[in-house]
């Protein structure tokens, strides 16, 4: 089923569609309810985006247009991924004083350069590949495999760990002229997040606030006036992100080429990107398209990202992304774009009924472990709270799409050491001389 065929049924059907919404608002909210207690928790976003899902798929169930064995194989890979979510319980944290120096010169050394790598990583990509809020699919930027990847990677990772280290040399109780320079830089920071074309990209800050938080929280530190700061300002958070949401899709809007999609208001698109979640449920499951992938090289499609990487394979042996294969093939098109390879699809496919049952409950495991258990064995250092947050947020769509978290994953492995390294040597460098 393709686009067209799919929103056809939904306003023939809209009142059913609207049933379906408000049934899988009510179940998420009653099992995500004391898992998730803010709108800038990281895993919030997948939250939503699965509330549409699981309407979508439920959707076109009661349409009679996937069979029910393929429903079934949705609904226990769902329960299986919750299950596994509520394996690790949140420890009971006893509150202690830490004294800790926000000011530290290290940390300040650490903001600087890491602000300076991403920022000039991302002016490189601008000049040699473009603007992606101004391409028609910013996946285009990365797509020639000619050396760019890896500054995408750098930027990917330094931009995590920039934002970590602006809390920690901030003082947000209030704003100081004398910080004025850390705020230019967090803002430029920003600006590339709008300029990425990602509806979402600008959210990560706000998500590295909340890990900030939650990682002072589990090592037994005060948070009353953050959380005081957040409640507060959370009017705020929420419209500016509606807005910002709506200028990038009015832009992006423009830029289509008419022949594919033709621009429409942009409120009426955002509404119609969360249905969009489930793009890769009426692509795969009507008429069990799902299966012209070849379902035979499970490993290869799941690591792909470290075999190419490390050039165990070239990247041309490796399988196709399973959304740019199903959306192709709905929607033949030489732009680079695709749906997101949720765990129930890619599990299915290459796992088979019941292996994908095991599979969505690994991922809920592994989500669980890094919320729950993982800022209890690091250390309140810069480096601790830093890979603490990058788990955070990009575990946080692992059930979203799993090959895409590796390859996060493959990042924090292979780039952070040498950034770090990079670091140290600064450090090293501008330590002062004691000598004499």
């Amino acid at each position: 089923m393709n686009n067209y065929e799919f929103f056809g049924e939904l306003l023939l059907n809209l009142n059913l569609y609207l049933l379906v919404l408000f049934f899988s608002i009510l179940v998420h909210y009653i099992v995500f309810r004391k898992i998730i207690n803010s709108l800038i928790d990281p895993y919030f976003l997948s939250l939503f985006s699965s509330v549409f899902c699981f309407s979508d798929v439920l959707f076109l169930y009661a349409l009679n247009k996937i069979t029910f064995y393929l429903f079934l194989s949705f609904i226990l890979t769902q329960i299986s991924l919750i299950i596994g979510i509520f394996i690790f319980k949140k420890p009971k944290i006893i509150k202690k004083s830490i004294s800790v120096d926000l000011n530290s010169r290290n940390n300040l050394i650490a903001f600087y350069f890491f602000s300076i790598v991403y920022l000039s990583s991302q002016m490189i990509i601008y000049l040699t590949k473009g603007v992606p809020l101004f391409m028609v699919s910013r996946l285009e930027t990365f797509s020639n495999g000619d050396g760019e990847g890896i500054l995408g990677r750098i930027s990917e990772v330094s931009s995590i760990f920039s934002m970590y280290s602006f809390f920690l040399v901030v003082r947000l109780r209030k704003f100081r002229w004398s910080e004025l320079l850390k705020y230019f830089f967090i803002a430029m920071i920003f600006l590339t997040f709008i300029l990425s074309g990602s509806k979402s990209s600008f959210l990560s800050f706000f998500g590295v606030l909340w890990c900030y938080i939650i990682f002072r929280e589990f090592k037994g530190m005060d948070n009353y006036y953050l959380l005081r700061i957040i409640k507060k300002q959370m009017k705020k958070i929420v419209v500016i992100s509606l807005l910002l949401v709506t200028f990038i899709i009015s832009i992006q809007s423009k830029e289509k080429n008419e022949e594919f999609e033709e621009a429409i208001n942009p409120a009426v698109e955002m509404i119609s990107r969360f249905v969009y979640s489930g793009d890769i449920y009426w692509y795969a499951y009507p008429d069990n398209i799902y299966k012209i992938i070849p379902p035979n090289r499970p490993l290869e499609a799941l690591f792909g990202d470290f075999l190419g990487l490390f050039r165990l394979y070239d990247w041309d042996e490796l399988p196709s992304a399973i959304g740019l294969t199903l959306k192709r093939y709905h929607h033949p098109s030489d732009v680079i774009s695709g749906s997101n390879a949720r765990h129930n699809v890619f599990g299915l496919i290459y796992f088979g009924f019941y292996g994908s049952i095991l599979f969505s409950f690994l991922i809920g495991v592994s989500i669980s472990f890094v919320r729950n258990r993982l800022a209890g064995i690091i250390n309140y250092t810069f480096v601790g709270g830093g890979i603490f947050t990058y788990l955070i947020l990009k575990t946080s769509g692992f059930d979203t799409d799993p090959t895409l978290t590796l390859s996060y994953l493959n990042n924090l492995l292979v780039i952070f050491p040498v950034l770090f390294i990079g670091y140290l040597l600064i450090v090293e460098f501008l330590k002062p001389n004691s000598a004499n």
